[in-house]
């Protein structure tokens, strides 16, 4: 049975595929002629998509000229971190007192697999796109543990702001493996035997957000 798609999903998934495969350039801009055409909708559910898209920071629309990839700002980035520390380090404390649960244990024991892949990957000089993959992986299990839809839902629509602000801060020598460690302290902290403060736990999620954050806005200056 086929489903129905509104041509303006249509249209914003298509885009959006094309950016997230790096099949644009970010210094082109593009026209929304082009698009529509190619995939056979109006321009009014292309525009309708292009302002999705451009509300979703993965496109910035430029008067007479057409739309071109975003350009991550010093904002977006202190904003991005703000969103997922608050998101995160509630979703890292709910995981703490649920870890002696069945559901908690298999998503500590995927975690501790990140963890070990991410370290490999490191070892093993692999390009950054392979241990970001385990970075990413990371903290997307943290959060899907919470299974609260708003805010799965929330950090999925960030997830094109988050890769490239990741594979921004591994630029930094020796950055990767400092985001192993800072793994690894989250981790460790979460599965404690011992009667921690919360707080550390909390605290561990914002330093490694607060850490990639200040790389970022370094190397954007």
């Amino acid at each position: 049975m086929t489903t129905y798609q509104p041509l303006a999903e249509k249209a914003y998934d298509y885009i959006r595929e094309l950016i997230t495969s790096g099949q644009l350039n970010a210094d082109e801009f593009y026209s929304e002629t082009r698009f529509a055409k190619e995939i056979g909708v109006s321009r009014t559910p292309m525009r309708d998509a292009l302002m999705r898209l451009s509300q979703d920071r993965y496109i910035d629309i430029v008067p007479s000229k057409g739309f071109r990839l975003h350009r991550m700002s010093e904002e977006d980035i202190v904003n991005t971190f703000q969103v997922r520390t608050a998101i995160e380090g509630f979703c890292a404390l709910s995981l703490y007192r649920r870890r002696g649960t069945a559901e908690g244990k298999e998503i500590l024991s995927k975690l501790e697999e990140s963890i070990k892949n991410m370290k490999q990957a490191i070892d093993d000089d692999m390009p950054h796109s392979v241990i970001l993959k385990y970075d990413l992986g990371f903290h997307r299990e943290i959060v899907n543990f919470s299974k609260n839809r708003d805010m799965i839902e929330m950090i999925a629509s960030y997830s094109h702001m988050l890769s490239d602000i990741a594979a921004r801060s591994f630029e930094k020598e020796g950055r990767p493996l400092e985001a192993w460690q800072e793994h690894k302290s989250i981790y460790d902290k979460i599965t404690s035997d011992k009667a921690a403060d919360e707080s550390e736990i909390y605290f561990a999620v914002m330093h490694h957000m607060e850490s990639s954050r200040d790389i970022c806005i370094r190397m954007l200056g």
